[in-house]
């Protein structure tokens, strides 16, 4: 007999969130941050590059919150704490192992990897540390895992697992580097791409393994807030 075992990832979304998702994802992903530098040119605001941020994520969070809260509260309701605790841990485990694997390649075949984007969280945190804190450990991941993982990789997953973490890691890494094709080599924007990769693992085998989107949101957040810990002691 074939195997019809099936994947569950809880609770769903609905074909409303999905259309509604999928219709708001080009703005996040580039139009909304150019919206918001127009705005501040047309009308002579004068916003820096952190207030430029600011706005980002927090017009994100709400667009994301409007579209997918009812989401996010089935999702949560559907926990069982156990099964996030478990997958939490392992979610660790499994981004740390793959990180040390990756570096360890990266360092026997001597490639230098550019850390563009950590850079730039690095230069605005040294203007307003609470701010990018609370941008970058609470807001960035709830919206961030909402769109890749609970909106991509669920989606995608109904019909390909494969699909769904080939499509989610790459466009996960993606979003963090691909500003960086304007300013910088291509070839070494693509390596940049590479530390994000790990993630894109982590949090897309958490989501499966505990059937909630909080945790992928939970360890995403544990993993900035350790590179921010980091980041200080630099």
């Amino acid at each position: 007999m074939a195997n019809t075992k099936s994947y569950s990832l809880g609770p769903g979304l609905s074909t409303a969130e999905t259309v509604a998702g999928y219709c708001y994802l080009p703005f996040y992903v580039v139009l909304l941050a150019m919206l918001i530098e127009f705005v501040s040119g047309y009308f002579h605001l004068g916003l820096s590059t952190l207030q430029i941020n600011i706005c980002y994520f927090v017009i994100n969070t709400i667009v994301v919150w409007i579209i997918f809260h009812n989401f996010l509260l089935r999702s949560l309701r559907g926990t069982r704490f156990w099964e996030l605790v478990q997958a939490l841990i392992l979610g660790f485990v499994l981004y740390y192992a793959g990180n040390y694997v990756l570096s360890l390649a990266l360092h026997l075949l001597r490639i230098t990897v550019a850390t563009y984007n950590d850079d730039t969280v690095q230069a605005l945190a040294s203007e307003n540390y609470a701010v990018m804190v609370i941008c970058s450990v609470i807001l960035a991941p709830m919206v961030e895992e909402t769109l890749v993982r609970g909106l991509l990789f669920g989606s995608i997953r109904r019909k390909s697992r494969i699909g769904a973490y080939v499509v989610t890691i790459l466009f996960f890494a993606m979003i963090h580097v691909w500003q960086y094709f304007l300013l910088y080599d291509w070839k070494s924007v693509l390596l940049a791409a590479l530390p994000y990769l790990p993630a894109g693992i982590a949090l897309g085998w958490t989501y499966e393994k505990s059937n909630t989107i909080w945790a992928p949101i939970l360890l995403h957040m544990a993993i900035n807030a350790i590179s921010f810990g980091v980041m200080s002691l630099r």
